[in-house]
């Protein structure tokens, strides 16, 4: 047993049970906070390092050397993990995840549990620990044995952990910038602590060769571990993440410093500029490449926005900017077709205003004198018919009375045919405009105003639910209106009872137009808004042009059968005006 009354035996063993206290709650601490990316790794390496300095002061205060022994063996498992925690932890930090897999850590603590089972087993074989036994030195009793080719291979193997570490940190901090190169920094100064304390421990340095300074070594570089994630925040930062997604991305991305020059590229970057463009001027390789350029720029086949913004110290000192290149070919290609699209439209839409012009005066002049010429006939055929004449204006001799039309008589019908066709085509050309502008409209002063309008002969109205003012093109949706009007009186009978309901929804207001009349037939429905469909020999346009002023407000339109059996149409999705 070591003299505990000795000044370097109490010293070293506050020593160790300080760092054995620290270790295991700052250890403690760390595993209930172990979120962190890098936390559970951090956790585990304190409390490994706790356990052997606590196990290490054990050996030192035994009083026999089987419970040396026993300390010896049970920090054993706790060294041989140490070094791979170490190494998984690393992997975290740096960001090689893809390192960081199960089967691949299980494959790098293969060697220290082998190392392990053989240090447990030295007394069977001379591979590790050998001649182990109880020595004095001065105020210390410790446990001395040589190292066995485990041994050896153990310190080599975890040697070359520790520094294949150390490597990956330098090359994070190499790679990162000025705002994270002080958490990299402190990792390598921590890393300092094992490596200076394992290389005395075992060159036997000092005036005590068998006492180890590495448990508190461990603890001490736990403990920077521990203040670089949990208190500097690197990792929450994801320092890792943001430098990898700046390599994948596809769009170039430029670093400058403050004097102006080219520090930094991604690699589509580096497809982008010569290859000497690091550390040469901006201006010089790229001088289109301005602060605060916002238009596309194109370079060779391809055009590109600028993002551009600053970099700046915690001081707020300017250090930079990086310049961002969106890559929008294909957006511009895209709008040049659409305003190729928007341009044909509007040419086509041209067209049809001339082509409505045309209907409207050049054909509807003729058939108006066409129509004032059969009227003209049809009086003198009549007044010839009352002053004796005989001529058979059923222009067939048919004088049973079947069929009382004449030929005038179908020349009218087929002239008003006409001008219903031409009122519909007028209408479809406008129909379907954008609406530009809206009022604020009352849905039932609409309905009833357009009734008024008609001639309903017997026809009824009446108004269901109570009255929205909407928002609409007031002259479109009283044309709405009137042919759906219109519709219900040319299919259903001069007698025809209309009703309008309006009702309030979730997605604003809607109303609809039903009749008591034949209805629709529910295979028919989806057909009778279509451009020239009718049920009832009409044009075939009244509810085409229904369904387009509706597209045209981003309204819905439903055809449904209403609750008297006749046809039912239902406007929705109309805005309603905030009151």
């Amino acid at each position: 047993m070591s003299d505990l009354g000795a000044l370097p035996v109490r010293a070293y063993l506050v020593a160790c049970l300080l760092a054995g206290i620290i270790g295991l709650w700052l250890g403690r601490v760390a595993w209930a906070e172990r979120d962190q990316p890098g936390g559970t790794e951090v956790a585990l390496y304190l409390l490994f390092g706790g356990g052997i300095s606590l196990l290490y002061a054990g050996r030192v205060a035994a009083a026999s050397e089987l419970a040396m022994t026993v300390a010896l063996n049970l920090a054993t498992p706790l060294v041989g993990a140490a070094p791979v925690v170490w190494i998984a932890f690393v992997f975290a930090f740096t960001g090689h995840d893809r390192w960081r897999t199960e089967n691949r850590i299980v494959a790098l603590a293969t060697p220290s549990f082998v190392w392990v089972l053989l240090a447990w087993s030295s007394g069977t074989h001379d591979l590790s620990r050998r001649s182990l036994a109880a020595v004095v030195e001065g105020p210390f009793t410790l446990l001395s044995f040589g190292l066995g080719p485990a041994d050896v291979a153990f310190l080599l193997y975890a040697a070359g952990l520790c520094i294949a570490g150390v490597l990956l940190v330098v090359d994070l901090y190499r790679r990162t910038g000025n705002r994270y190169r002080l958490q990299t920094f402190v990792i390598l100064l921590g890393t300092l602590f094992p490596f200076l304390a394992g290389a005395v421990t075992v060159v036997d340095v000092g005036s005590y060769a068998n006492v180890a300074w590495f448990p508190t070594s461990l603890v001490v570089h736990g403990v920077f571990l521990y203040g670089t994630v949990f208190w500097l925040g690197t990792l929450d930062a994801a320092v890792v993440a943001r430098d990898t997604a700046v390599e994948v991305m596809q769009d170039p991305v430029i670093v400058a410093g403050s004097d102006g020059r080219i520090r930094d590229l991604n690699p589509a970057a580096e497809r982008l500029l010569p290859s000497d463009a690091v550390g040469s001027s901006l201006s010089a390789v790229f001088p289109r490449l301005e602060t605060g350029v916002k238009h596309p720029i194109r370079i060779g086949d391809r055009q590109f926005d600028i993002q551009e913004d600053p970099i700046t110290d915690p001081r707020g000192t300017d250090r930079g900017h990086v310049f961002l290149l969106r890559d929008v070919t294909e957006r511009e290609r895209r709008q040049t077709a659409l305003e190729r699209r928007e341009r044909e439209l509007e040419r086509q839409n041209k067209r049809l205003e001339d082509f409505a012009g045309v209907v409207s005066h050049d054909l509807r002049n003729p058939l108006a004198a066409a129509s004032a010429a059969v009227e003209l006939a049809r009086h003198r055929d009549a007044g010839s018919d009352g002053a004796g004449g005989s001529d058979d204006t059923t222009g067939a001799g048919d004088t049973d009375g079947a069929d009382t039309e004449g030929p005038l008589d179908r020349a009218a019908a087929a002239h008003e045919r006409m001008d219903d066709l031409i009122e519909g085509l007028l209408s479809l050309a406008t129909a379907g405009k954008s609406v530009d502008s809206v009022d604020r409209v009352s849905i039932e002063s609409t309905a009833r105003r357009v009734w008024s309008r008609l001639e309903t002969a017997d026809a009824t109205l009446t108004v269901a639910g109570p009255d929205a003012t909407v928002l609409a093109d007031g002259d479109r949706l009283e044309q709405l209106v009137s042919n759906l009007f219109r519709n219900a009186i040319e299919h259903a009978g001069r007698d025809v009872a209309v009703q309008v309901a309006i009702e309030r929804r979730e997605d604003g207001v809607a109303f609809a137009v039903a009749d008591d009349g034949p209805g629709v037939p529910p295979e028919r429905r989806s057909q009778v808004t279509e451009r020239g469909v009718s049920l009832g020999g009409g044009t075939g346009l009244g509810l085409a042009i229904v369904g387009d002023i509706a597209d045209a407000h981003g309204w819905t339109l439903s055809v449904e059968e209403s609750t008297a059996g006749g046809a039912r149409f239902v406007i929705g999705g109309i805005e309603p005006a905030d009151d």
